[in-house]
Formats: C-alpha cells, structure tokens, sequence
C-alpha cells in the first residue's frame, strides 16, 4: 500500500474514532508510524487529507448510484431503496456527517466542495421527484419549493440520525434496519395511493 493511502485510511478511521477536531497530521503519523515530515510531504495540511477522503467517498457514491440507476426496479423503488445501498458508505465516512458544522467553520474549501456537489445532487433529485409526480406516485399539487423542501429535510434527517450516535449504537446490530425505517418513512405522507400501496410492497 502506497503512503498516500496509508494516511488517508488512517486519517479516516482517527477522524471516525477520535471526532476531526480532535485528531492532527502528527497523530496520523504516529498512527502509520512515519515522520510529520513524511504526512507533509504528500498532504500540506488537514484540509488537503480531508478534500482526498471526501473525493474517495464521491467516487464510491457514484459507482453505487450508477448501478442503482442501471437496475430494473422502478425510479420509485429506486428511490425509496437508496438508502439501504448507501448506508455503508455513510458508516465509513462518518465524520463528514457527525463532524459537519467543523467542516463548515474551519474547512472552507473543502466545504465549498461539499456543499456544491450537494446542490447538484438535490437538482438532479428534484428531477427525479417530478417524474414520481408524473407517474403518480408523489402528490401533483405539491409544489417545486414543496419539493425543495421535502429534499432538505431529508438531508437533515439523515444527518441528525448519525449525528445523535453513541459509540454503542454505531456497532449495534439492526442498525441500517432502523436508518432505512427512518429516512424513507419521511416520504409517505408526500405520497399518493398508488405510491403507498407500492411503498408497503417494497419496504
């Protein structure tokens, strides 16, 4: 394994452990036991190590998109299944979810990063809610800013529902059982009957 992908992976599991703000480029290299000098040498700060994780994380999330998008299933079961294919992703790269409001106040490009992949990501979603109202599985009279909004909030369920674990909880088992329960019930009372009925038979 090269250095580059030693820090990295070290970084990630500190950061995960430890919380961002508690962990340094000198406890990383303790962790790999290599010199400052060396974590310096192939990252000049922090915020270039998180960028290079945060990039890792992208790049797995849209390999997963991709095959979701290529199945057979519906858009709508695509949808509401999403959640179970990306909760591992998540569990690995936790930090960016529990460590949010850090990442804002102290990284800031590598918050620029975040949040404009996250509004081409919600622009893209918004697209694909319109379609479910198209084929009757979400209710026609709700609005674009209703759709908007029924967006962020599931950003902010997601986020608060990793952000509230205990270090029990992140190894508890019927974890994603209950992650899944939680983010895709926020879609029901948006949906038609056509849509609840399907939503019982997938779920």
């Amino acid at each position: 394994m090269d250095t580059k992908t030693q820090i990295k992976q070290s970084a990630l599991k500190l950061f995960n452990q430890k919380g961002l703000m508690n962990v340094t480029l000198r406890d990383v290299a303790a962790d790999i036991s290599k010199s400052y000098g060396n974590i310096t040498y192939h990252f000049k700060n922090k915020e270039k190590v998180i960028e290079s994780i945060y990039n890792d994380m992208m790049q797995e999330l849209s390999i997963i998109n991709k095959d979701i998008m290529e199945s057979n299933e519906s858009l709508f079961a695509k949808i509401i299944r999403a959640p179970n294919h990306t909760f591992e992703l998540t569990m690995n790269y936790l930090f960016f979810y529990v460590d949010f409001v850090e990442i804002r106040r102290n990284f800031t490009e590598v918050f620029k990063k975040i949040d404009a992949n996250n509004k081409s990501r919600m622009e893209s979603w918004k697209h694909s809610l319109v379609e479910l109202q198209t084929q009757n599985y979400i209710r026609k009279e709700l609005s674009e800013s209703d759709l908007f909004y029924l967006m962020e909030l599931s950003g902010a369920m997601r986020t608060f529902f990793f952000l509230k674990l205990n270090k029990d909880q992140v190894k508890e088992e019927g974890l994603k059982k209950k992650y899944v329960e939680y983010t895709i019930k926020l879609f029901y009372p948006y949906l038609t009957e056509k849509g609840r009925k399907e939503y019982n038979v997938i779920r």
